[in-house]
């Protein structure tokens, strides 16, 4: 097994849905942050040995295999391959673990894998809009889950973590506010792996010729440079001031719920061999990974088991790891998580997470592989773990560490 090395990694700011991106085709997205990256890194589309992007849902503009669709439209030679996995919100996050592990394995020296969801045009549930074609679930499985515990969606599914966890509304609120202001903060200033996105339909791309941009400065409908649900003020009394969206009585709210949104994210994985003649150098190494499962009840605590199996295949302890991205599918899941590991607030998701950004599910885990090189490389700081929870009780985690 030899080592596998992250490059680089990018992703778009994130739009809400029917917002700033929502004119942009999800092949185009994609391509668009393809080329980028490989811009970045100064390289051409004929290095890559394959591409893997995660997209959950695979109907209309999304569907027949995304990846390769976004390959061609960036123009890198026909000989690339690519496909298209779905493992819900652990999507890209499975692509990147799968493009490292192809790499350590010797089978590829260097990957490109990451994520898109244009939930504008593809909303969630899309594919279950087609009866013609049948439910995914069969009998057998409705027959395991007759009281419909096992089969929640992600709303039902927060508020039974919420009560499992003896979690309050005013923890939940609390914790969303704090999103929303480290990610205010953090955007403040252009963040080094968001690459801006051009909105000017002069400029010849698709997008929105009137939306407000947060660049700083000249023509402020060029181009959407932070994420768009941070133009959206969320003062705590507004937080706290919303009924609940899901269940008379219940806890979880529009705000603290991570609202659908459309973006793209990529990584570059290479082999320390391959980067040397390629004259690059990478920002980081794979140490270990772990994927387990969950009661689809709590699906959002799938993140738990994963990332305490990826620490002990690293053999190292909660106190050895700097940063922590744990997806925030609701504010339940990341608290929920903290409980069950004692870490310190501090350290998670220091640039805010999807409760403030949204959550274009396809994208989201490559784009938190993003925001941890960039918190060890600018930060410096030694060790991140990026750990996402999919619907249906998938959990995925990955500890990297500085290069």
């Amino acid at each position: 097994m030899v080592d596998a090395f992250l490059l680089d990694a990018v992703r778009t700011p994130y739009g809400l849905r029917g917002g700033a991106l929502s004119s942009w085709h999800p092949v185009d997205l994609a391509a668009e942050v393809l080329n980028n990256l490989l811009d970045r890194a100064a390289a051409g589309g004929d290095a890559v040995d394959d591409v893997i992007l995660g997209c959950t849902s695979q109907v209309g503009a999304q569907a027949c295999n995304v990846a390769r669709r976004a390959v061609l439209a960036a123009g890198w030679p026909e000989g690339v391959p690519a496909a298209t996995i779905d493992s819900h919100a652990a999507s890209s996050t499975q692509a990147v673990h799968r493009a490292a592990q192809a790499v350590m394995s010797g089978a590829q020296s260097l990957v490109v894998a990451g994520g898109v969801e244009v939930m504008t045009a593809v909303p969630l549930g899309a594919a279950l809009a087609q009866p013609a074609v049948g439910k995914p679930y069969g009998r057998r499985l409705g027959e395991r889950y007759r009281a419909g515990e096992g089969l929640l969606p992600p709303g039902l599914a927060a508020e039974e973590v919420a009560r499992r966890w003896s979690i309050g509304r005013a923890e939940l609120d609390s914790w969303t506010v704090s999103s929303y202001e480290k990610a205010l903060r953090a955007q403040a200033i252009r963040m080094s792996y968001v690459v801006p996105i051009a909105l000017s339909r002069s400029a010849g791309v698709p997008g929105s010729s009137t939306l407000r941009t947060s660049r700083p400065g000249g023509d402020q409908s060029a181009a959407l440079f932070r994420d768009e649900g941070l133009e959206q003020l969320r003062s705590a009394a507004d937080v706290a001031a919303l009924p609940p969206a899901y269940r008379d009585g219940g806890l979880t709210t529009a705000a603290n719920m991570a609202v659908e949104g459309d973006g793209a994210s990529a990584v570059l994985v290479v082999s320390a061999e391959r980067a040397r003649v390629l004259g690059l150098a990478p920002r980081a190494r794979f140490v270990a990974f772990a994927s387990t499962g969950e009661a689809p009840a709590i699906w959002p605590a799938a993140t738990i088991p994963a990332t305490r199996k990826a620490l002990e295949r690293a053999d190292l302890g909660f106190d050895d790891v700097d940063l922590w991205y744990v997806f925030e599918s609701s504010a339940a899941a990341v608290l929920a998580w903290l409980s069950s590991t004692a870490v310190d607030p501090a350290r998670v998701n220091p640039e805010g997470g999807a409760l403030a950004s949204v959550a274009p599910l396809g994208a989201v885990g490559a784009g938190l592989f993003a925001a941890a090189v960039s918190g060890l490389v600018e930060g410096g700081k030694r060790r991140a773990v990026v750990t996402v929870a999919g619907e249906g009780g998938i959990g995925t985690a990955c500890v990297i560490e500085s290069a």
